[in-house]
């Protein structure tokens, strides 16, 4: 009996033994590292300050990126003003048949709305009334500023295209103490005037003295103060008559003047009697 105690003890002892040794000959299961997540752009992990750099560099605008424009001198257009030298008619169309707008006397100042219209005119403010401009020959002013900065404008059509003048009685003249009369002569027409007829005829002393003239100048005494060939149109020139060879009678004269587009009465003429009541 107790021989079989020993050898079941023997027995339970090398049991133990061999499942220790069957245990340390089995494969152990290492425990899977725990991976130490990288991070990109395209990682559901919580970004970190690293994230947001980038190759290109952010930079912050200063205000020389967006300069602000610099003011022109231009700003501020020039006024061009203009200088009567002579009594000049101001109409509202580049030729003596327009309507009559104004008459400026020498010396009047005017601002210059456009200037050089291809026909000899210039397009003025008219300073009695704002709202209204109107045309005068350049002949007749002079221009301070610079005209390149004038706009060119188109004039309204012509109301009419005849030859057509108006002639008016302006003062008895003397030259070596004997007298003529002076007339002022307007061109309406649309063409040039280049030659008159004057009979200036006395009805109380029943004499009368005539002559043609191809030219139309100022006359002051005996001297030509200002040459005018031809009349062109809109222009305002001047109708002398020969010397009187009596005394005048200015209550009885009666004037027939005729304006021709050519020299020597030739061309197209027009015809106007003038009655001087003084």
């Amino acid at each position: 009996m107790r021989r079989n105690q020993k050898h079941i003890q023997l027995y339970c002892f090398l049991t133990i033994g061999i499942l220790a040794l069957s245990a340390c000959n089995m494969p152990t299961q290492k425990a899977a590292p725990t991976p130490t997540p990288t991070l990109s752009p395209t990682s559901s992990t919580t970004p970190t300050a690293t994230v947001t750099i980038t190759n290109t560099p952010t930079t912050t605008p200063t205000a020389t990126e967006t300069p602000m424009p610099e003011p022109s001198a231009t700003v501020t257009p020039q006024i061009v003003k203009a200088k009567v030298g002579r009594e000049t008619n101001c109409r509202t169309g580049p030729a003596g048949n327009y309507n009559l707008v104004a008459t400026y006397q020498d010396g009047q100042m005017l601002e210059v709305i456009a200037n050089d219209l291809g026909a000899g005119y210039s397009y003025v403010q008219n300073p009695e009334n704002p709202d209204e401009q109107c045309y005068l020959l350049t002949n007749n002013i002079t221009i301070s500023g610079d005209t390149s900065i004038l706009p060119q404008i188109t004039p309204p059509p012509s109301p009419t295209a005849a030859p057509y003048f108006n002639a008016a009685f302006k003062k008895i003249d003397t030259c070596d103490g004997k007298d003529y009369a002076i007339f002022t002569v307007e061109n309406l027409g649309s063409i040039p005037f280049r030659s008159f007829y004057i009979r200036v005829t006395d009805q109380k002393a029943d004499q009368s003295v005539e002559q043609v003239v191809n030219a139309f100048d100022q006359w002051v005494g005996c001297i030509i103060a200002r040459d005018i060939s031809p009349l062109e149109a809109g222009a305002t020139g001047y109708l002398f008559s020969p010397y009187f060879k009596w005394n005048v009678n200015l209550d009885k004269l009666q004037v027939v003047v005729q304006l021709c587009t050519e020299k020597d009465l030739k061309g197209t003429c027009v015809i106007q009697t003038v009655d001087v009541n003084k």
